[in-house]
């Protein structure tokens, strides 16, 4: 089988389709991320502690990482359109839900139990069908893809913000509810599961009768083993690879639930709080889109270690930060790293594993070492009600983080038996 340009509106398509899972990425986050804003408000209106309420984001995130390898499964199996317009309601109206809540157990359905499936078809509709589209620019294209992840930090939160002050938090959940079904439903009419159903090879390259083919060299390239998750589970590399990210999530999501109560807790303003979030999300775009392009060109091992080490840096610096400046160096360097990592990931699964099945493996990971994230938040809160500080929650972030640097040493492609 040989390979030709296409017209140029396929050669594009895959570029068109990695915009498309930017905007739904940044919406689908940027309302995650908002719930930290809303933080504050519940709190005042029902008097729960921070443990209680962190614990509904933590199901939250316990519940669409857990999905991720079912919905990954779908997602192979019948295309990403038909997972994500599911999800697109399912998201939509949890958040929007929200606003009918008048105690703590209702959080924790709407929330917790119906917004998660919305989640997690959002992220692994996402990523993984861009490494299906992608492999020499793999790196580059997953990074513009999951760059909405940043965005959408910096512009929903203000914005949730500026609509809890006009119209009140219920009204504002109201708002975003509605504001993100409809991007989620609409960017779902456009995603192609792979570029073999429009007649294409990955990177845009049209299918050509073996007879022209441009010969070897270029065909191998796009010659790749592909390995289901029923394989994968059986290889000690995902193994390597899932107590990586394990450990990488276990804390990672405590800046993006805290972070807007642990600057008032320092004496800081709200308008302080919301601007470190706007500039860990700016960092986190930048992140992404710079270390997909370099990943691509050192190697993602070689990317995932400069990452990882700077996250450990960052939370030995929040441990010291009392003041403005160090905040906003704290959110720079945790949302750089936090979104380098974060767009290595799929790509270094896609090369481990190829990219046909690339959505149930990811979602395998996804599923176990991804359920570590919704134990952070829930910690924090509670050595937040038990020390009124959260030094020891940073701390062990740091700890956690060291592990997964180590552990980056030791994986490596798995080798198929003779």
């Amino acid at each position: 089988m040989g390979l030709q340009e296409p017209p140029k509106q396929k050669f594009f398509y895959g570029w068109f389709i990695t915009i498309a899972v930017f905007l739904n990425l940044a919406i689908a986050y940027g309302a995650q991320y908002s719930f930290g804003v809303f933080f504050p408000s519940l709190i005042e209106e029902f008097k729960w502690n921070r443990q209680s309420l962190a614990g509904a984001f933590s199901l939250y995130t316990f519940m669409y990482c857990t999905l991720g390898w079912i919905l990954g499964r779908w997602t192979d199996r019948f295309g990403p359109r038909i997972v994500l317009i599911f999800g697109s309601a399912c998201l939509g109206i949890g958040i929007g839900l929200i606003s009918q809540v008048r105690a703590l157990w209702q959080l924790y359905v709407v929330y917790g139990l119906l917004a998660s499936w919305g989640m997690s078809a959002a992220y692994i509709t996402g990523p993984p069908t861009i490494v299906k589209w992608f492999i020499g620019k793999r790196g580059l294209a997953v990074g513009l893809a999951q760059s909405g992840v940043g965005v959408g930090v910096i512009i929903i939160p203000p914005l949730a913000g500026v609509l809890i002050a006009t119209f009140g938090w219920r009204q504002a959940c109201a708002i975003l509810g509605a504001v993100v079904f409809t991007v989620l439903f609409t960017m779902a009419l456009f995603l192609v599961g792979k570029p073999e159903k429009m007649g294409l090879q990955p990177n845009g390259r049209q299918i050509k009768p073996p007879s022209e083919s441009w010969g070897n060299a270029q065909d191998a390239i796009y010659k790749e083993v592909t390995w289901s998750s029923a394989e994968a589970i059986h290889t000690t590399s995902f193994w390597v690879l899932t107590t990586l990210f394990f450990s990488h999530w276990l804390f990672m999501f405590i800046p993006l639930v805290h972070l807007v109560i642990f600057t008032m807790d320092i004496g800081l303003s709200k308008e302080s709080a919301f601007i470190a979030l706007s500039v860990l999300g700016g960092f986190s775009t930048l992140g992404r889109l710079v270390m997909g392009f370099v990943s691509d060109h050192i190697g993602r091992k070689q990317a995932l270690i400069i990452n990882l080490s700077l996250q450990v840096l960052s939370w030995f610096w929040v441990m010291g930060t009392n003041i403005s400046w160090m905040l906003l160096i704290f959110a720079a360097a945790f949302g750089f790293s936090y979104g380098g990592v974060s767009a290595v990931f799929p790509a270094i699964v896609g090369d481990y594993f190829g990219r046909l099945q690339a959505a149930s493996v990811i979602g395998a990971i996804f599923t176990i070492g991804g359920t570590a994230a919704a134990i952070g938040p829930l910690v924090a809160g509670y050595i937040y009600d038990v020390t009124h500080t959260y030094q020891l929650a940073f701390l062990l972030g740091a700890i956690s983080n060291l592990i997964s640097l180590i552990l980056v040493f030791a994986s490596k492609p798995p080798q198929r038996k003779a």
